[in-house]
C-alpha cells in the first residue's frame, strides 16, 4: 500500500522556509515511493504565506517569488493537487458542525481537512503544524503528523537556503 501524505499549507511552507518540521517534510518529499496530495487551496494559501514573510521581513521579495516559481514546479511535477468542489464544501461544513462547539475550527482549515476526507483513502496521513486542526483530525479518525511538535532529524540534508528551498 501507497503512503499518501496530505499535506496542509503549514506543512507545505516547511519545503521552501527553513523551520520546525522543515527536514520531516524534506524526508517526506524526498521519498518517491509516497504521493503527496495537497488541496488547491493550498495554491492559494502559499502565495499568502510567502507574502507576510515578505512583510515580516523573513525573507525578501525575490526569495518570495523563488519560493513562488519552485511551488508551481512542485505543484505540476511532484504534488497531487485536489481540486475545489461540492463535496469538499459539504465535508468542511460537517467538520464545523460536527465539531465547531467545542473546539476553534477556522473556515480554511476546516476546507483542508473536508478535502482530505472525501479521498477516503487507505494509508493517508494529514500533515500539518496547526495543534489545533491536529486534534479536530484525530476525532476524525485521520492519522496526523504534527508538525508544530516536529523535532529536526539531523542525518536529513537540509536543502533550505536562505529559508528558501532552491531547486
Amino acid at each position: 500500500m501507497k503512503v499518501i501524505y496530505f499535506c496542509d499549507t503549514s506543512a507545505i511552507i516547511k519545503l521552501y522556509h527553513a523551520e520546525i518540521g522543515t527536514d520531516y517534510m524534506e524526508s517526506i518529499f524526498g521519498d518517491n515511493q509516497c504521493a503527496i496530495m495537497i488541496s488547491e487551496l493550498t495554491l492559494v494559501e502559499f502565495d499568502s504565506s510567502v507574502s507576510k514573510k515578505v512583510r515580516t521581513g523573513d525573507i525578501t521579495e525575490s526569495a518570495k517569488n523563488e519560493a513562488i516559481k519552485n511551488f508551481k514546479k512542485d505543484c505540476r511535477d511532484r504534488f497531487l493537487v485536489n481540486p475545489l468542489d461540492s463535496r469538499i464544501i459539504r465535508s468542511a461544513r460537517k467538520i464545523i458542525n460536527k465539531h465547531g462547539n467545542k473546539h476553534s475550527i477556522r473556515t480554511l482549515d476546516a476546507l483542508q481537512l473536508g478535502s482530505c476526507l472525501v479521498e477516503e483513502q487507505e494509508g493517508l496521513h494529514f500533515v500539518c503544524a496547526d495543534s489545533r486542526l491536529n486534534k479536530i483530525c484525530k476525532l476524525e479518525g485521520i492519522f496526523a503528523a504534527d508538525q508544530s511538535r516536529a523535532r529536526r532529524q539531523a542525518c536529513l540534508p537540509a536543502r533550505a537556503v536562505d529559508c528558501i528551498r532552491w531547486l
